[in-house]
Order: structure tokens, then C-alpha cells, then sequence
């Protein structure tokens, strides 16, 4: 087992492969220390260089395809558990597999069967993960629910994945939004998942319609969560659905309309966003709410 300073010299050396070893004798330890609870050595050591070695193209493709197999399987591992340090070996094990998606999609190697795989692995991880937590002091950045959104992200542009593996993967995606949770997003959570979005509408793929339809699913959390329905809202894993929602729409709204997106299926999108979130905040989307504020005031006033 080497020490942190072994692989502290590995990263102020630009991630150089050390002369005296080979990727065969380091990766399994690599492997196995993308669960450290040590955000210094996970972080920009050991996952960093992780990164680097796949990009620079210093495994084999059958080194890789092994790779793809462990880190699958580190993902399913105590899934659904909370509160232990077992969240890093998952979340960093689906952020490294994002690497090699992303080498798979600028260098192809991958069968159309791997990557089909390697979907219905990230969306069992996108909707079964249970420990949402953004950073722990001590041991910085857990981010499961962002890197399976990282993962999602790579996945959306492979060339093996049409429309019906797309809407499969926005229909997780939307699941994972509107599910009753313990934790409320903290910490950017839905800009990494909106980017998810943004990466399918990419691809120019599924129509307009399928989009309106989609952004409609969100509106769900309504039902359960109507005003009136005063149970619910003392519910903290349904009002956390509530607001994790309104979070992503709001984030996906303003990352299609800042950004100025052209591509097909962005107005529906966008129209649907705005209708969605008038039903889950009715009232707050219309000039009239000023004069719950002041009924003097003339909507006329306001243009």
C-alpha cells in the first residue's frame, strides 16, 4: 500500500506514470482509494490522477472495460444506505466512469451493449442513491447526486444511446427531481442535473412534443403538495421534493434562456417550465400578486 506522499509525487509530477511502475501494478489501489475519506488524497490525488491516466490514453481498452466493471460495481455497493463513508467509493466511482464514458465518446471502443449497460447502471444509481449529502467538513465534497448527474451527462452524448434510451434517461431524471427526500438541495445539485438536460437537447434527438410532455412530469409534486394539504407540508422529505423541484426548473429555466440555446425542442421547453412552475406556485408568476401588496396599485401601472 503506497502513502499519500507517493501519490502526492504522482500529481506535483503532472500526473507522470512513475518510471519504476506500470498502470497494471496502481490501479487496483487507485481503485480502491476513490472511497477515502481523506478529501486531499481523494480528491487531487487519487482521483485526479485516475482522470488524467484515462484521458491521456494510458490503459488498454480491456484494462478500461475491467475498470468499467469494478466501478459498476462499487456504485451498487450499500446503495440506498445513508450517513457513512461508503457515499465516496459510489459517487467517485460514477464520477470516474464519467471519465471514461468521455474517453469513450472522443476515442470509441465501447459496444452499443457496454454503454446500454453502462445506462441502466447509472440510473439505478441516479434513483437509488439515498445519501444526497453536498460536503461534510473533514471530508469534502460527497456529491453523489452531482456526479450521478456528471455521469448522466457524458452518458446523454454517446452515440450508442437513441431516442429510447434518451427518454428513459430523462424520465429517471425527473423521477430522481420530484422523489420525497431528507435533503434539500445545498449545493448546486440542480445546475448538475440541468446540465444533464441540456446535454440531451444536444443531441437534437427527441422532438418538441416529448419535451413539453417531459416538463410537464414535474408538476406532480403539485398533487401531493397542494396548499391546502397542510400534512404534506409538515412532511420534511414532501416539502424537500417540493422545493428540490422548483430548484432544478429554475435552474434548468435559466440555463436555457441566459445562455440563449437555439436548439430544437428549447421554446417548448421553456414555455412548459414557466407553466409548471405558475402551478406549483400559483399566484407569484402574475403582476396581480403586487396588489395583494398594495390595491392601489393599476396593473396598467406595471407595464
Amino acid at each position: 500500500m503506497m502513502d499519500k506522499a507517493f501519490w502526492r509525487s504522482i500529481a506535483l509530477n503532472h500526473f507522470q506514470l512513475p518510471a519504476d511502475y506500470s498502470v497494471e501494478q496502481l490501479t487496483p489501489e487507485l481503485l480502491s482509494l476513490l472511497g477515502d475519506p481523506d478529501p486531499e488524497l481523494r480528491d487531487y490525488y487519487i482521483y485526479s490522477t485516475l482522470e488524467n491516466w484515462i484521458q491521456e490514453g494510458l490503459y488498454t481498452h480491456t484494462q478500461l472495460r475491467s475498470m468499467v466493471m469494478q466501478l459498476a460495481e462499487n456504485m451498487r455497493y450499500d446503495l440506498g444506505k445513508q450517513g457513512d463513508d461508503m457515499v465516496l467509493l459510489r459517487s467517485f466511482s460514477a464520477l470516474t466512469l464519467s471519465d471514461i464514458l468521455k474517453y469513450d465518446n472522443s476515442h470509441p471502443f465501447l459496444a452499443r451493449s457496454e454503454v446500454h449497460g453502462i445506462l441502466e447502471q447509472a440510473i439505478s444509481y441516479l434513483v437509488g442513491e439515498q445519501d444526497l449529502r453536498g460536503y461534510v467538513t473533514g471530508k469534502g465534497w460527497l456529491h453523489a447526486l452531482a456526479h450521478a448527474g456528471d455521469l448522466l451527462g457524458v452518458l446523454a452524448r454517446n452515440r450508442h444511446l437513441g431516442d429510447t434510451e434518451l427518454k428513459r434517461m430523462m424520465a429517471a431524471l425527473a423521477e430522481r427531481v420530484t422523489l420525497p427526500t431528507d435533503y434539500g438541495y445545498m449545493t448546486l445539485e440542480e445546475e448538475r442535473l440541468a446540465l444533464v438536460v441540456i446535454a440531451t437537447l444536444t443531441r437534437d434527438i427527441l422532438s418538441p412534443t416529448f419535451w413539453s410532455w417531459w416538463g410537464r412530469q414535474m408538476s406532480q409534486v403539485e398533487e401531493r403538495m397542494h396548499w391546502e394539504n397542510t400534512v404534506r407540508f409538515a412532511q420534511p422529505p414532501d416539502i424537500n421534493a417540493y422545493h428540490n423541484t422548483k430548484l432544478f426548473l429554475h435552474a434548468l429555466f435559466f440555463q436555457l434562456t441566459i445562455t440563449g440555446y437555439k436548439m430544437r425542442g428549447v421554446p417548448e421547453l421553456v414555455e412548459t417550465i414557466r407553466q409548471t412552475l405558475n402551478r406549483l406556485d400559483p399566484g407569484f408568476f402574475s403582476a396581480d400578486v403586487i396588489k395583494i401588496l398594495d390595491p392601489d396599485i393599476h396593473t396598467e401601472d406595471l407595464a
